[in-house]
């Protein structure tokens, strides 16, 4: 017992030096914010999309008409990748704050612009045409935002990546979490004819105001030291990355498959999964969503933590083995209204790992003149390929007869396959990790 009391006592004080300093607490803190409020305005469009599906692409088929919606959904994520690209190359020319304070504004003003957009009957095809715009600025704008979040990150704190990425991911899936929040609060007070009529506009103005008033914050960060010591910056980063680091830009791609397809499937998609495909409840759905976040985000912070003592190698390929049962049990539970919140909560788990130790080992692939560059081309990339199309093809094979649960746990394995592939591939750069 003694012996167990002094290997606690000595794994404690060594998790010590990994604490965050003030100054560190607070780079975390107001890089993580925006992340949080990015995030949110990106994924309520998947939340509420139920809701104002019929306003914008007027069908009699609800079928189609989620299918429609989720297009605009796969849209945004298709502008990720060029919005990379973009942002990318601002970022490692000019310097990542440059970025963040740019993201975050074109963030919430394709927010707002959504929240006040009128339907289709008011204004004709014009109504869906400024959806799909707005969408393509918000993906534009995601896709310079969160890999900056990361790279700013890592080379703000180096030494203590695992307790900085733990803490910047509570705050970025925090956008999850505040979005839950959002949807509990006005299906509790809206019936679900006010929320149709109007009210789903609310959480899209809110998160517009929110990031328009937060991207002043963002000018108190500082660049990163590490981004001031470059010398040998290439004319064009893209090519660069290309032509040196293909093979980690693909293995990186593969790295994010089963933390962006999960933060889609397990948490932006499922409210629409459970109510319009299984059925369940609505009443419960908000609740329950609630819970899996606030377990997510625990378990993302518990995760950062640990990944300062252990390889986060390691602790993914650890995850991926456990994940392939638990994925099918957990779907085949879904039915099951008694196990319903456990399965929820331990997809919302596998997710929370993935999500603190992908941008971790992201941002470790590459040298410092591209690092932006290549975060982001394998970030942007690997969402769009993995998550954009998730609800679109997930919602199509069930509406063409395939088994509700049986569709959505084989699109996860083949993600999970994908990631292991790509850390297996990738050993040999990561053992330098």
């Amino acid at each position: 017992m003694e012996a167990f009391v002094r290997r606690v006592k000595s794994f404690l004080a060594q998790l010590q030096q990994y604490n965050l300093s003030s100054s560190e607490r607070k780079v975390v803190g107001l890089a993580a914010l925006g992340g949080m409020l990015e995030f949110y305005d990106f994924i309520i469009y998947g939340m509420f999309s139920i809701y104002f599906a019929d306003q914008f692409f007027p069908n009699g088929n609800a079928f189609i008409s989620i299918i429609q919606s989720y297009i605009v959904f796969v849209l945004g994520y298709l502008a990720r990748p060029i919005g990379g690209i973009i942002f990318s190359y601002i970022g490692d020319e000019d310097g990542r704050k440059k970025v963040l304070i740019m993201t975050i504004t074109l963030m919430g003003l394709s927010s707002l612009g959504i929240g006040i957009l009128p339907p289709y009957k008011e204004i004709g095809m014009a109504a869906p045409i400024i959806l799909l715009l707005l969408r393509l600025i918000q993906g534009l704008a995601l896709g310079g935002e969160l890999p900056s979040t990361y790279v700013y990150i890592n080379e703000s704190m180096p030494n203590k990546l695992g307790t900085g990425f733990g803490c910047t991911m509570v705050g970025v899936n925090g956008g999850l979490l505040l979005g839950i929040i959002i949807n509990q609060f006005i299906n509790a007070y809206y019936s679900h004819q006010e929320i149709i009529n109007y009210a789903w506009r609310f959480p899209f103005i809110l998160g517009g105001i929110l990031c328009l008033i937060s991207y002043k914050i963002r000018y108190s960060l500082h660049e990163t030291q590490a981004f001031k010591q470059i010398v040998d910056k290439p004319k064009i980063p893209i090519f660069y990355l290309l032509k040196f680091h293909l093979f980690q830009v693909l293995m990186g791609i593969f790295i994010t498959a089963i933390m962006s397809s999960m933060s889609v499937v397990v948490i932006v998609f499922m409210p629409t999964y459970l109510a319009k495909i299984i059925k369940i409840n609505q009443d419960l759905i908000p609740f329950l969503m609630f819970l899996t976040s606030i377990a997510n985000l625990i378990i993302i912070f518990l995760t950062g933590i640990l990944a300062n003592i252990i390889h986060p190698k390691k602790i993914f390929l650890i995850l991926i083995i456990i994940a392939i049962p638990l994925v099918f049990a957990c779907y085949y539970l879904l039915a099951n209204q008694i196990l319903l919140g456990i399965s929820l909560i331990t997809l919302g788990i596998i997710e929370g790992v993935a999500a603190a130790l992908t941008p971790l080992i992201l941002t470790t692939l590459f040298p410092t003149k591209v690092g932006l560059t290549g975060v982001a081309v394998c970030y942007n990339i690997g969402f769009t390929m993995f998550a954009g199309f998730a609800p679109v093809i997930i919602t199509s094979l069930v509406n063409s007869g395939f088994n509700v649960f049986i569709v959505p746990v084989v699109y996860l394995w083949v993600m999970l396959i994908l990631s292991l592939l790509g850390l297996l591939l990738i050993h040999k750069k990561l053992s330098e990790f």
